[in-house]
C-alpha cells in the first residue's frame, strides 16, 4: 500500500523532513520491507492531548525491545488495555507534567516516547542489500529539560546484540537545542543541524549510511542512550522516522498474453511491482522491448520506440495492493492479417534510482523480463490440396507432395469452424489457391473442429454436413480432429482430388480366330483432371467380364474387378468362347494416380467376323449304339488319361471331340466306345456323329467308315423304313442318315444310285480318303446340291449302319 505524504523535502536522494502515514495492511508479509511503515506513528488514532502505552502489535509496523508489562494511559480508548511489550504514544498537546508537548510543524497528531518505562529500542525489520547506501530522516526532541539533552542512537541491529552497527548519536533538549552535533559512526554521513529547525522544540536529523553487511532482513531503529533527568522512564520523543534504501522493483509475472483483439491489454498485461520509498519527483523506470512481435505492426508503445520510461510517483510502497503495481502501457494492433503467435519481451533496464531485485524474498533474483504473447485470432486454418497421388491416404499427414496445388473445387467449397455443440462459429469460402482464413476467432474455445462443405455455414446454426462437389472425392477426412483456439492454428490441411473418366472403346472388325486363339483388345484409354491422358503405364479396373469370351492379361485369366497396374496394351487379349461372327463386350474403369476409379465405367466393344469358307472344321465321334435288339443309351466321355484298356479310352487329340465345350446337342452322343465281349452272330450298330465346328461353312462333306474286321456288313438292316433319299425302289437299305436330328431323317440304299449312300464290298475300289478296303466301306455324301450344299456352323447329324460278328 502506498503511504500518504506530507511536507517532503529532498536532500540529495535522502529525506530532510517528512511525515509519512501508512494504513494498516494484512498482506505485508508477502513482500519485503524497504522502508519504515507508519513512520509518524499516526496509526491507530488514539485521540487528542493524551498518552497511551500499548502492546507493540497495535502499532502498525513497529517492534520494541521493551520488556512486557501492563501499560498505562490517559487516552479514553478501552481496547488497548492488555499487558505486553509496550510502546508509548503521545498525541499533540498532552502535558505529561512538563508542559504541553506538540508535534513538529505539519508533523501530524501523534509521536512516540522511546523511553516508555525503560530505556528501549524501537525498530522495524527491513530488507537491506549488501553495499547499498541508505538515507534516513527523523524528528527528535527532549522531554524534561531545556538545557540537558535526551540522547538516542540510530543503529542496525538490536542494542542487545554483541556488536550492533551504530551509525549516529543524537542529543536534543525539550526546546530543540542541539547540545552536541550528531556523532557519525561506521561511515555514516550526517549533516550539522540548527536548533529547533522543525518547530515546537523538534529537530530534524538526516543523512546517509553505507550498508556493507550481507543481504538480508535486518532490524533497523533507535535506541535510548540517556535522558535529561536520568530517569529512564522519561525522555526521547520520536516522530516522522524514516530509513529507506532505494526502492526495489520487478515484474509481477514472467509472462502473459491475450488475443490480438484485446488492443488495450487488460487480461494479464505485464506489470511492475515496487516496494520502498520513492522520493519527491518520483523515479523513471527505463523499459526496453524486444521479441518476435514487430513494433508498429503488431503493437505500439507510448513513445512509439523500443525504449520508454515508466514514471513511479513519490510514495512509500509496501507492495501489498494495487497502488504498488504499475501496468506497462502499450497497445496491440488488431488487423485481419494472419500473423501467428508473436511475443513482446519487456525488460527492465538498469538505473541508479532503484534496485531490480525480488519484491517477495530479500535478495533473491528479480523478474526483470516479462513476455506478452499476442495470440492471433485471425489465423490461417490451412489449405485444401489437390492430392493427385492420394499421399494423404485418408489421414491428415503427407497431403501435399511434389507439384500438387491448392484448390477450391471450382469455387464450391467452404471451410466452417464448428464448436463442441456442432454450432457454426465461423464460415468462409475457400480461396482459389485452396487457402482459407478465419478472422476474429472466439478465443479459448475448446473442442472445436473444421469441416469442408459445399454448403456455407450460418453462424450460430447447426453446421451443415461435410460434402464435396460432384466428381470430387476426399483423400483425407473432411472433418478435423478437435482442437483449442487458445493457440494459433496452422496447417489444418485437407486433401481432395477429381475422379478420372474412361473412354468407350470400339475395336475395328476382326476375324474370329477360332479355337483357343486370342485376339488383342483395343487400347484402353481415359483422362484425368490431375494426371492428363490415361493409357499405357496407368491403371485400369476390369469391372465386368465378357460373357462370350475369356479375358487374359499377360497370359493369365482376368477376374472381375481386377485392377491392372502399369497397363501394357499388348498384354490384354480375349479368347472368344464361340467361333464365328460374334461381338465381345466388357466394362472397364480408369484408375488415377490417387487410386480413385471412374464411377461410371466405359464399355469395350469388339466385333468379330467368322473365318472364311476355306477354313471349315468337322468333328466326328463314333459309338456302338445297339447290340442285337438292345439300344445303348449311355453318354460316355472319351478320355486319353486312362488305361488304353479302359472302356472309355480315346487317344489324344480325339479325346476332346465329345467334350461339352463343343456345341453338341445335349445327350446327343449316346452309345459306347467299347461294348465289351460279343460272340459270333451278335449284331452291332455303329453310329458316326458329325458336327460342323469351323468358322466357315463346310462343303463337299463325305464320310467313309470302314466296316470293322471280324464283322460282316448287314445290307438289309433298314429295309422297308422310310423316308428314303432317292435310291432304287426295292433296293436293300443298310445305311441310316440323320441331318440336324437325333433320329434318322433318311434311309439309304447300298447301291450306286440316286441317294447319298453306297456300300463298297471288301477289296472293291473306294474313294482315296477311305484307305484300304479289306472288309467293306460305308460312304455317305452329307452335302448335296441344291438341298444341302454346305454345313453351317453347329450343324450336326450322324451316319449309321449295322454289322454281324463273324
Amino acid at each position: 500500500m502506498k503511504n500518504l505524504w506530507q511536507n517532503i523535502n529532498i536532500f540529495s536522494w535522502g529525506l530532510l523532513g517528512a511525515t509519512l502515514v501508512l494504513q494498516p495492511t494484512v498482506a505485508q508479509a508477502q513482500y519485503i520491507q524497504r522502508s519504515f511503515l507508519n513512520p509518524s506513528f499516526e496509526q491507530p488514532v488514539f485521540g487528542t492531548s493524551c498518552y497511551i502505552q500499548v502492546d507493540e502489535s497495535f502499532i502498525i509496523g513497529w517492534t520494541t525491545s521493551h520488556s512486557s508489562r501492563q501499560g498505562t494511559r490517559s487516552c479514553p480508548v478501552g481496547i488497548y488495555g492488555q499487558a505486553g511489550k509496550i510502546i508509548e504514544i503521545w498525541t499533540t498537546g498532552f502535558d505529561g507534567g512538563s508542559g504541553a508537548t506538540s508535534t513538529a510543524t505539519n508533523a501530524g497528531n501523534q509521536f512516540a516516547e522511546l523511553n516508555a518505562e525503560e530505556a528501549s529500542e524501537l525498530y522495524q525489520n527491513l530488507c537491506l542489500l549488501k553495499d547499498e547506501t541508505i538515507t534516513f530522516s527523523f524528528l527528535h526532541r527532549g522531554r524534561s529539560s531545556s538545557s540537558v539533552a535526551d540522547v538516542a542512537n540510530f543503529l542496525i541491529g538490536l542494542i542487545t546484540d554483541p556488536t550492533p552497527t551504530i551509525f549516529g548519536k543524537f542529543s536534543t533538549t525539550s526546546n530543540g537545542t542541539v547540545t552536541a552535533q550528531p556523532v557519525s559512526q561506521n561511515g555514516a554521513t550526517i549533516p550539522t543541524v540548527t536548533n529547533n529547525n522543525a518547530g515546537n522544540g523538534w529537530v530534524r536529523y538526516s543523512g546517509t549510511v553505507p550498508y556493507t553487511g550481507t543481504t538480508g532482513n535486518k532490524p533497523v531503529g533507535f535506541a535510548a542512550v540517556s535522558t535529561a533527568g536520568g530517569n529512564n522512564t522519561i525522555g526521547n520523543f520520536l516522530d516522522e522516522v524514516q530509513f529507506a534504501g532505494k526502492p526495489v522493483l520487478e515484474f509481477t509475472a514472467s509472462s502473459g498474453g491475450a488475443a490480438e483483439s484485446e488492443t488495450t491489454p487488460t487480461t494479464n498485461p505485464p506489470k511492475l511491482r515496487i516496494v520502498g520509498l520513492v522520493p519527491t519527483g518520483g523515479i523513471s523506470v527505463p523499459i526496453s522491448v524486444s521479441g518476435t512481435a514487430v513494433l508498429g505492426t503488431d503493437y505500439d508503445t507510448t513513445s512509439h520506440t523500443s525504449t520508454f520510461n515508466i514514471t513511479i510517483p513519490a510514495g512509500n510502497y509496501d507492495g501489498s495492493d494495487a497502488t504498488s503495481v504499475f501496468t506497462i502501457p502499450f497497445t496491440v494492433i488488431n488487423n485481419n492479417v494472419p500473423q501467428g503467435v508473436r511475443t513482446i519481451v519487456f525488460t527492465i533496464q538498469s538505473s541508479s534510482s532503484f534496485f531490480a531485485s525480488s519484491t517477495t524474498t530479500c535478495g533473491s533474483s528479480p523478474t526483470i523480463a516479462s513476455s506478452y504473447t499476442i495470440y492471433d485470432d485471425d489465423f490461417v486454418s490451412g489449405k485444401v490440396w489437390n492430392d493427385a497421388d492420394n499421399s494423404a491416404n485418408n489421414t491428415f499427414t503427407n497431403i501435399n507432395t511434389g507439384s500438387e496445388t491448392g484448390t477450391n473445387a471450382g469455387g464450391l467449397l467452404n471451410a466452417i469452424l464448428v464448436d463442441s455443440n456442432n454450432k457454426v462459429l465461423k464460415t468462409t469460402p475457400v480461396a482459389a489457391d485452396g487457402t482459407y482464413t478465419f478472422l476474429d476467432v472466439p478465443f479459448n474455445q475448446s473442442n472445436v473442429k473444421i469441416i469442408l462443405s459445399t454448403t456455407a455455414g450460418t453462424v450460430g446454426n447447426t453446421a451443415p454436413a461435410p460434402s464435396l462437389p460432384s466428381n470430387w472425392v476426399n483423400t483425407s477426412p473432411l472433418t478435423t480432429a478437435t482442437f483449442n483456439t487458445a493457440t494459433n492454428i496452422f496447417s489444418k490441411d485437407f486433401g481432395i482430388e477429381q475422379l478420372p473418366d474412361t473412354n468407350n472403346v470400339s475395336g475395328s472388325t476382326t476375324t474370329n480366330p477360332g479355337g483357343t486363339n486370342t485376339v488383342q483388345v483395343p487400347t484402353l484409354s481415359g483422362t484425368d483432371p490431375e494426371d492428363g491422358n490415361l493409357g499405357s503405364g496407368n491403371s485400369f479396373k476390369i469391372v465386368s467380364l465378357p460373357t462370350n469370351g475369356t479375358l487374359y492379361y499377360n497370359g493369365v485369366a482376368v477376374t472381375a474387378n481386377q485392377i491392372i497396374t502399369n497397363y501394357d496394351p499388348t498384354k490384354l487379349t480375349v479368347d472368344p468362347n464361340i467361333d464365328g461372327a460374334i461381338t465381345i463386350t466388357f466394362t472397364v474403369a480408369a484408375v488415377d494416380k490417387a487410386g480413385k476409379e471412374d464411377p461410371t465405367p466405359a464399355t469395350v466393344t469388339m466385333p468379330l467376323t467368322a473365318l472364311s469358307a476355306a477354313k471349315p472344321q468337322l468333328i466326328l465321334v463314333k459309338r456302338i449304339t445297339r447290340i442285337n435288339s438292345q439300344n445303348l443309351t449311355s453318354i460316355v466321355d472319351g478320355r486319353s488319361d486312362v488305361s488304353p484298356n479302359a472302356a472309355n479310352y480315346v487317344a489324344s487329340p480325339r479325346d476332346t471331340d465329345d467334350d461339352s465345350s463343343n456345341t453338341w446337342p445335349t445327350n446327343y452322343l449316346r452309345g459306347l466306345i467299347n461294348a465289351g465281349i460279343v460272340k459270333p452272330g451278335d449284331e452291332l450298330e455303329y453310329t458316326i456323329y458329325l458336327l460342323s465346328n469351323g468358322l466357315g461353312n463346310a462343303t463337299s462333306v463325305q464320310i467313309c467308315d470302314l466296316v470293322p474286321v471280324n464283322t460282316t456288313f448287314i445290307p438289309t438292316a433298314f429295309n422297308g423304313l422310310t423316308p428314303n433319299d432317292g435310291g432304287l425302289s426295292g433296293a436293300d437299305q443298310g445305311i441310316a442318315l440323320a441331318l440336324g436330328s437325333s433320329t434318322p431323317t433318311a434311309y439309304l440304299t447300298n447301291a450306286l444310285d440316286g441317294d447319298r449312300g453306297r456300300f463298297y464290298p471288301a477289296n472293291e475300289t473306294v474313294p482315296s480318303y477311305c484307305g484300304a478296303n479289306i472288309n467293306g466301306a460305308v460312304v455317305v455324301n452329307i452335302t448335296r446340291s441344291p438341298d444341302l450344299p454346305n454345313l453351317v456352323k453347329d450343324f450336326y447329324g450322324f451316319v449309321r449302319f449295322r454289322a454281324k460278328v463273324k
